[in-house]
């Protein structure tokens, strides 16, 4: 016996405006937890030759959660949403009172400010339980938890915040709560950190709840908290050393932007990775697909991520859109994005699309499944169209090319002194290679160290070399650089920017020329009056890197290495070398022109090693 779908439609009104409110009540994962909802799980997908009585629906995922103790099944399609005005979800199930649910949320923005959001289900029961259940489950008690914890978002979103802070109660390890006080004590007087972000950190994991807590991202906080990024990322690898918490090492996938089981230590991140959700192999990068995140320790308080929605807005943020297109469907977006490129893509096409967003034309048309030929270009506030021209059903996906710049990223971390201070075990696995991306690579070498040795004998001119090497660290350090390796009175450093980069040299170069007249790095102490001048000779090149394991150490090998070796041959030990590709870099040459005693000159060169070819190198030496 069929049962007659049952229809309801919630409407609200709320003062914060979409934008605002679409963070919060497009966290589906969040709002299921806080509407006190079961979590749930992925059924695996059937392996290939296995029996099975439900047959699989493309771009979806089969799920399972208990309701009373009861498992009940559904196949979800991926969500369709149009941020920030529009989402919804459609299930199919297997199991309980449903055969189906259509959810759809909608927000507008009301004349005078706000949001008026509606909110619709349309639910098909599977029997006559069903059919009597649900104008109470959901025509009542459905409708006042979801009212209650919407308009807690809007009080949120009227407060600036963009994640609910409805937190569950929590509980801390048997003498965590001891243990998190001693060791908190110990950061601040023994690693020296700030005791106002001790605190802060301290307060947050003893009172948010586990959603908040397990993938923890120190940039993302940092940004929340108002406080600087650096601070807190410092912070927390210190508190990491201490036994306050643990890291990983999350694999993001370049498709669908999310995040796979992470690894516990780099010698578990191979070369490739698998995607479950996209169904694609990558290739890992150090600057763009490993991330490190962090979550307490067991000893201060255990923590479990149940999941409460594996799909919705929120999970993949970049992405901007998504729509279900039947073969010659089409659908029509006006773009209040940002400026800056985006693409159209279907998992089910090899063939992408790229377009931005800024000047042009007023409306843009894209076939999925046609050649891309160009790169358009719309404006903003203009008119998408996308068409279907295949003859299947395509999943539509318009998402945002930049990556998050809260992701605190593998290249980032490992080229920071204190994590190869405190973590020098974390390398890769022998024989792995990783791409790294752009990296800024960092040669120096004294001059004449040779004829120092001979003049003033081995001893004095070693205790030398080692005194320049803790100045060049400090330099490094104080700039957010790391110290790769020393060869002889060399060293290879790497940075995130080439502009940390030369400021760093810049006072080394000073502080080792002429050390009696300037203060030196906290922490040396050597008097600068028993210093004699050094002349310390530098390179600086940008480029792709590959991240190996060198006798037990992450180091960096390539063309870019290479080349930054030969730069710092050529420099005279008064200037410092700077590559074509640095000297272009946006911030290089802001800072060049803004510094009227610093000189830039360039000219032609041929390195050694790479033929005929020619090189445009800078000279930046400082009146």
């Amino acid at each position: 016996m069929a049962h007659p779908e049952q229809h309801f439609r919630w409407t609200w009104d709320f003062e914060s405006p979409p934008e605002a409110l679409w963070p919060l009540v497009s966290n589906t994962d969040r709002f299921n937890r806080d509407c006190g909802y079961p979590s749930v799980k992925v059924v695996p997908p059937v392996a290939a030759g296995t029996s099975s009585p439900f047959k699989p629906v493309t771009n979806s995922r089969r799920l399972r959660a208990s309701v009373m103790g009861i498992n009940v099944e559904w196949d979800e399609l991926a969500f369709e949403w149009e941020a920030p005005r529009r989402f919804s979800v459609d299930r199919s199930y297997f199991s309980g009172p449903l055969l189906r649910m259509l959810m759809s949320c909608e927000l507008t923005p009301r004349d005078g400010g706000g949001t008026r959001l509606v909110y619709e289900m349309r639910l098909t029961p599977a029997n006559f339980l069903g059919r009597l259940v649900l104008p109470y489950s959901i025509g009542r008690q459905a409708r006042a938890t979801t009212e209650r914890v919407f308009r807690q978002y809007d009080e949120f979103a009227r407060r600036g915040l963009r994640a609910s802070q409805l937190a569950q109660r929590t509980e801390l390890a048997t003498g965590g709560a001891a243990r998190l006080a001693t060791v908190s004590t110990q950061l601040v007087q023994e690693a020296r950190q700030p005791g106002d972000l001790v605190e802060r950190l301290r307060a947050f994991l003893t009172g948010s709840d586990d959603l908040s807590v397990t993938r923890m991202r120190p940039y993302a906080l940092a940004d929340e908290w108002r406080v600087d990024r650096t601070r807190l990322l410092h912070l927390f690898l210190h508190a990491t050393r201490a036994g306050v918490l643990d890291f990983s090492w999350d694999l993001i996938c370049p498709h669908c932007r999310g995040a796979k089981p992470g690894e516990p230590g780099l010698g578990s991140v191979r070369s490739s990775a698998h995607c479950d959700t996209c169904d694609v192999d990558f290739i890992t990068n150090f600057d763009q697909s490993v991330e490190l995140t962090f979550t307490p320790n067991a000893s201060i308080r255990a923590v479990t991520r149940p999941d409460y929605c594996v799909g919705g807005p929120q999970v993949t943020p970049h992405i901007v859109a998504q729509q279900r297109l039947t073969p010659g469907g089409r659908r029509q977006f006006t773009l209040g994005l940002a400026p800056g490129r985006y693409r159209v893509r279907s998992p089910q096409l090899a063939e992408q699309h790229a377009f931005r967003v800024g000047t042009g034309e007023p409306r843009l048309r894209i076939d999925l499944g046609a050649t891309s030929l160009a790169e358009p270009a719309v404006a903003a506030g203009g008119e998408l169209t996308l068409i279907n021209a295949t003859g299947a059903t395509q999943l539509a996906v318009v998402e945002h090319l930049s990556w998050s710049d809260q992701s605190t990223t593998a290249a980032e971390v490992t080229s920071l002194q204190l994590f190869r201070d405190l973590f020098s075990r974390e390398v890769l696995r022998p024989g792995e290679r990783i791409s790294v991306g752009a990296m800024t690579v960092v040669f120096t070498d004294l001059k004449n160290s040779t004829q120092l040795y001979q003049d003033i004998g081995d001893a004095p001119a070693f205790g030398r070399v080692l005194t320049h090497f803790e100045i060049l660290k400090a330099a490094v350090a104080a700039e957010n650089g790391a110290i790769v390796k020393t060869m002889g009175d060399a060293i290879m450093a790497v940075f995130p920017r080439p502009l940390a980069a030369l400021r760093a040299l810049l006072h080394a170069q000073q502080w080792l020329a002429d050390p009696a007249s300037h203060a030196l790095p906290e922490g040396i102490t050597v008097p600068p009056s028993s210093l004699k001048p050094l002349a310390l000779k530098a390179g600086i090149h940008r480029g792709p890197c590959l991240a190996i394991n060198q006798n037990d150490r992450l180091d960096y090998f390539g063309t870019a290495v290479n080349t930054t070796a030969r730069l710092c041959a050529l420099c005279s030990g008064t200037d410092i070398v700077l590559s074509n590709a640095v000297r272009q870099d946006g911030e290089i040459a802001s800072f060049l022109g803004a510094d009227p005693t610093l000189q830039a000159q360039t000219e032609q060169v041929r390195l050694k090693g790479f033929g005929e070819i020619n090189f445009e190198i800078c000279r930046v030496t400082k009146a």
